[in-house]
């Protein structure tokens, strides 16, 4: 739904319609909570910019273009703004982790519903959640926008401001170094191993 927002419920949003704006934001407010949190990791930076997305949007409705992409990607354009504004303020390095290694096997899904195999799930997806918030900003906004928002590498481009190839690039590194740092815990007993989208 997050995508398929009708435009007649934009349209009255942008001409001030309190109710049509209110669908909006419970329809789209976890979603851009969900990307700020996993930028920053900090439940009050992502509370404060997930409300100053929304007011930038009651201020600037005009803002949105219909013809440049969805309102959901407008949004998460101005929320990745908003955390570059907050990275900036904060001095948190944006250069991307540039590592060159060897070529890493294709992970396919295990199974498994044991009690231990759920604690071990668990366990391992904790452990997804710790790499990717190490990677380099540039790297874990492209990999959120892509692997948790599904946008296209076109819409990505869009709200990075920047072009196919550089996200697709920045996407291609991200993986990678998840892939590397998550390689220990990938083959255990059970030789279990995990899909990598």
């Amino acid at each position: 739904m997050k995508n398929g927002i009708e435009q007649n419920l934009i349209d009255r949003a942008v001409e001030g319609d309190a109710e049509a704006f209110n669908e909006i934001y419970f329809l789209l407010r976890d979603s851009i909570y969900g990307f700020a949190f996993r930028m920053t990791n900090d439940t009050a930076i992502s509370d404060d910019i997930t409300q100053e997305v929304f007011m930038f949007f009651i201020k600037y409705p005009e803002k949105f273009n219909s013809s440049n992409g969805t309102l959901f990607s407008f949004l998460c354009g101005v929320t990745r703004n908003k955390i570059f504004n907050y990275f900036k303020k904060s001095g948190t390095r944006l250069e991307i982790n540039n590592f060159e290694t060897k070529d890493l096997e294709n992970f396919t899904n295990g199974s498994g519903t044991s009690p231990l195999r759920d604690l071990l799930d668990k366990e391992f997806n904790a452990k997804v959640e710790e790499c990717v918030a190490k990677l380099s900003p540039l790297q874990r906004e492209v990999l959120l926008l892509r692997e948790m928002q599904e946008f296209s590498y076109e819409e990505i481009a869009k709200i990075t401001e920047t072009d196919v190839g550089v996200a697709k690039s920045r996407l291609f590194r991200a993986r990678r170094m998840l892939a590397i740092w998550l390689a220990p815990y990938m083959k255990g007993e059970e030789e279990k191993v995990y899909e990598m989208h």
